[in-house]
């Protein structure tokens, strides 16, 4: 699936239908290792879209075949490829005592945030557990890294909130959204730090040992990323995250190991890949839904009485999509129907896609029932109201910062 994406994202003329046709045949082939809850969201997904694209064909519709298939393929490439990212930044773990107090705390935030920006659930995992090797983690501790590590949803090319937001608002630019939703991500990480140091709360915080050893790959791949991205800017991003992420890890692989390096690649592609099987069936579940909203919406010929999708419009949607995520529903479900009825309207798709990463960065850090919160609390045992006390009120300033965010965005 990942290779053909490429392909297909390389040499536009090559179909997507390929690629998608392998994901939903690896999906089939996973099911049996999914979650109950997983499965009950993606069959719920797939009756609605099945549904609106039966209502599409029954009104005279055309069936977008090729959609149905592929819709999310592209993104689904980009997080698989993004997975070989770990096999060569997981910091090297030492028996050295963890530092203590504000500095500490400080560090471990910003550590697990960009760290987190390129290798994603995997620094979570990373970093809590040499944190709690030795003493139970803190809600403090828990804390820092959900708030950190969600933050980035705001801005990382390399973040599974990124790739839903392209996907999802079709024409939107990711140096556009990355710019804006930069600076919402800082606000989040120093309302943090401020909050967590005051009255003395960090004296008894234990932190990450961060060197400048475990941030140079992260940030040296976002920055070839960029370039690689100016001097071709008809090659899709997403096209560009995979095919920079898995020549990288090959390559710093086999400098480093090599026969043996290149085993661990190839281990992580027969043992590694099938552990995504949660996030594929959901996103291609996501992609038949929001093509079947679509479908149904222009089969219906249904007009919505929006005379304009401002920044007002998307703070509402925002608050909604947030809403939702509190009580359980996944950030890329709301993301999926919200693209579905809004995209073909022709709204502002930078404006769409700003709105959906401060969807995801804010809705998994406040719901106790994302997968970073469920990860947190059953590896590390910390109590779920407890992180929806600690966070609640975090979640509703940073809302508050994002409306401003969009509106100075919508004004510019």
């Amino acid at each position: 699936m990942v290779l053909l994406s490429i392909l297909h994202g390389l040499y536009g003329e090559f179909p997507a239908y390929p690629a998608g046709g392998l994901g939903w045949l690896a999906a089939l082939l996973l099911v049996t290792t999914v979650k109950l809850i997983q499965r009950i969201q993606v069959i719920a997904m797939l009756l609605v879209g099945g549904g609106g694209l039966l209502w599409g064909v029954f009104n005279g519709a055309e069936i977008p075949v090729e959609k149905v298939f592929s819709t999310n393929q592209a993104m689904l490439a980009m997080l698989a490829s993004v997975s070989f990212l770990r096999l060569v930044t997981q910091p090297a773990i030492c028996d050295e005592a963890l530092p203590q107090g504000s500095r500490p705390l400080w560090r471990t935030l910003f550590g697990v945030h960009f760290l987190g920006s390129v290798i994603n659930m995997s620094s979570v995992v990373i970093i809590g557990d040499r944190l709690s090797a030795n003493r139970p983690m803190t809600s403090l501790q828990a804390c820092v890294l959900s708030r950190g590590f969600a933050m980035a949803a705001n801005w990382s090319p390399f973040f599974a909130a990124m790739g839903v937001a392209l996907s999802n608002a079709p024409g939107a630019q990711l140096t556009t959204l990355s710019l804006v939703g930069f600076p919402v991500a800082m606000l989040g990480l120093l309302l943090t730090g401020w909050e967590l140091t005051r009255h003395g709360r960090a004296g008894q915080f234990h932190g990450y040992p961060m060197r400048f050893g475990t941030l140079w790959i992260p940030g040296l791949l976002a920055l070839m990323l960029m370039l690689l991205h100016h001097a071709w800017p008809a090659i899709p991003i997403l096209t560009l995250i995979c095919a920079l992420s898995l020549s990288t890890t090959l390559l710093i692989l086999v400098l480093r190991h090599g026969r043996t390096g290149i085993d661990a690649y190839a281990q992580h592609i027969r043992i590694g890949l099938p552990r995504m099987s949660g996030e594929l069936l959901l996103f291609l579940a996501a992609g038949v839904l929001a093509t079947g909203i679509a479908s149904a919406i222009q089969a219906s010929h249904l007009a919505l009485d929006l005379q304009q999708f401002g920044a007002a419009e998307a703070s509402l949607l925002l608050l909604a999509m947030v809403t939702v995520s509190v009580i359980g529903i996944h950030p890329v479900i709301s993301i999926a129907t919200a693209g579905g009825v809004l995209a073909p309207l022709g709204v502002d798709p930078n404006l769409l896609g700003i709105t959906f990463l401060m969807t995801w960065a804010i809705g998994v850090c406040a719901s106790p029932l994302s997968g970073l919160q469920l990860t947190i609390q059953g590896r590390y045992q910390v109590n779920a109201l407890t992180m929806l006390r600690m966070n609640g009120g975090f979640a509703l300033v940073m809302l508050a910062g994002a409306t401003v965010a969009l509106t100075l965005y919508a004004g510019v």
